[in-house]
């Protein structure tokens, strides 16, 4: 609905506007009334009308003066003057005065009715307009913000064309020429979910903010691929770098206090060292980038610059005994894994080891892991198992505890993986040895070397678990189920016992009489005749 603004000194001739028009139809509504354009104008300060309907003739402030003032103040604000005029003169007069139509009084309802529907439409082109206008600025502004990023970046990734070098300017108006160093701005990252798009606009603004009341001039932010906010700062005299740099990181350290009071959460800096040009943006954004990956070691909250950072190369004497882990692996000494990890993991951070090192323990420890697992065919995750990848766990992870929690779990379910097989193996080679026994009793010459062969295992190592999971031995297993036949055929009708003996696997009747009497406490030949 358009809002309206009725003024008229005349009370009767408010009302009947109010009334004698069916203001909704037409898409109004009266948003409010005066007698006189002095309150009128104050009433515009508070109600956001987009027409007015004004009489000429008012005491203080008259019809064309309001139309004067309204159109320098709220120049949106269309105007219908009412007049008893109708000179061609005060018609130019009115419309000079912004005014956008005049009626003559008295007012004919169906004359106003048309100028409003005309106006409305006017109105509403003009909204249209508006937005559209508003909307091709703001998609300008944005292409312009994509095109600096990506200005900035092809730099810092050292992409960049030398057809690009003369948009320095246009792009990075603050920066001067010469010397400058890049810091990457990390957020630490919490168990809560982290919505790094908003995070990362409220730390641009609170370092931008920082800086500019610092009086730190001649720096430009950005942010990267990794939602990291960047800043390159100038240098004014490389041979005093340091005395600036230490300005400029201490400004640095008052916006990540600010980020952690205002937002409750941290972020980490990585700096780079100084270089000679822009065009040198890449090695400092590279520093600055490593830096950063060092708050998993150091912490986070943090100020990390590159060159004080720990040797870069593994030391001399570093290496891993894979195979004493692997020992206390096949031990199933859970306990002694576990603090084996622990203190691999303590020890990178208590001696403040390079991120490279981390990287090399990772990938060692996961490569034990893979051995210990294919001897017990175990099956790991591919994402483990397949082109692992230690750079990118640390980077999901972040923090020392996270990995080292991480490393501790699949351990954990590796060693519980390989106990359950461990525990199920010998009743699964017992189940087997049974179905072996119980297809082939009727073989005289069936014995435990043969049952052992079938199942692929040695006889003794058979003899003892057999026991163990069954309770019986081979051979008390195999005459119980020979016996067991026997008896069938027995209860079947069948009275040869020459037949009965040689279809279970003996060859001598006495000795089969002997078994049976042993296992039910009757001869063969009493049982039969009971049946």
């Amino acid at each position: 609905m358009i809002k309206v603004l009725i003024v008229d000194d005349e009370y009767l001739v408010r009302e009947r506007l109010k009334q004698c028009v069916e203001w909704s139809e037409l898409g109004y509504e009266i948003a409010g009334e005066a007698a006189n354009g002095e309150d009128a104008l104050m009433m515009l300060e508070h109600i956001p009308a987009q027409l007015a309907i004004v009489d000429i003739n008012m005491p203080i402030i008259d019809g064309l003066e309001f139309a004067q003032t309204v159109q320098s103040k709220h120049p949106g604000v269309k105007i219908i003057i009412l007049t008893g005029y109708s000179s061609f003169e005060y018609a130019k007069t009115a419309l000079q005065a912004g005014v956008s139509d005049y009626l003559l009084k008295p007012i004919n309802m169906d004359e106003l009715k048309q100028v409003l529907a005309k106006l409305h439409q006017r109105i509403e082109a003009e909204a249209q307009q508006q937005h559209l206008n508003v909307h091709l600025q703001q998609s300008l502004v944005e292409s312009d913000s994509i095109l600096r990023r990506k200005f900035i970046q092809s730099h810092l990734d050292g992409t960049a064309s030398r057809l690009e070098q003369d948009k320095f300017q246009m792009y990075c108006p603050h920066l001067r020429e010469g010397a400058l160093f890049v810091i990457a701005v990390s957020i630490d990252k919490t168990k809560a979910d982290d919505k790094f798009i908003w995070k990362r606009f409220a730390v641009s603004n609170i370092f931008n903010e920082i800086f500019v009341t610092g009086e730190v001039k001649h720096f430009e932010i950005t942010y990267d691929d990794e939602n990291r906010i960047i800043l390159i700062l100038s240098i004014k005299e490389i041979d005093r770098a340091e005395v600036e740099l230490g300005y400029l990181l201490k400004t640095c350290l008052d916006a990540a206090r600010a980020v952690s009071k205002h937002l409750k959460f941290t972020v980490t800096a990585g700096v780079g060292s100084v270089v000679q040009s822009f065009t040198d943006a890449a090695a400092s954004y590279k520093e600055s980038i490593i830096a950063c990956k060092y708050k998993t070691i150091y912490g986070g909250d943090k100020i990390i610059r590159y060159t004080a950072l720990p040797d870069k190369k593994l030391s001399a004497g570093f290496a891993y005994n894979r195979e004493d882990m692997i020992i206390q692996l096949r031990l199933g000494n859970a306990e002694a894994v576990e603090m084996e990890l622990h203190k691999r993991f303590a020890a990178i951070v208590e001696h403040k080891e390079s991120i490279d090192k981390l990287y090399l323990t990772l990938y060692e420890l996961i490569v034990t892991l893979n051995i210990f697992a294919a001897e017990n065919k175990i099956d790991l995750n591919r994402a483990i198992s397949e082109s692992f990848n230690p750079a990118q766990i640390v980077d999901e992870l972040e923090t020392m505890e996270a990995i080292e929690l991480w490393v501790q779990e699949i351990y954990r379910t590796v060693l519980f993986q390989a106990s359950s097989l461990k525990q199920s193996t010998p009743a699964k080679l017992v189940e087997k040895a049974k179905q072996y026994i119980d297809s082939h009793y009727a073989d005289a010459e069936l014995d435990l070397s043969e049952i052992a062969g079938s199942i692929f295992v040695n006889p003794s190592y058979l003899s003892r678990i057999f026991k163990h999971e069954s309770g019986y031995s081979v051979v008390e297993y195999l005459t119980k189920c020979r016996m067991g036949k026997a008896k069938n055929l027995m209860e079947q009708g069948c009275v040869n016992l020459y037949f009965i003996a040689e279809s279970v696997g003996y060859k001598d009747t006495n000795y089969f009489s002997k078994c049976f009497k042993k296992q039910y406490s009757i001869s063969p030949s009493q049982f039969m005749a009971s049946e």
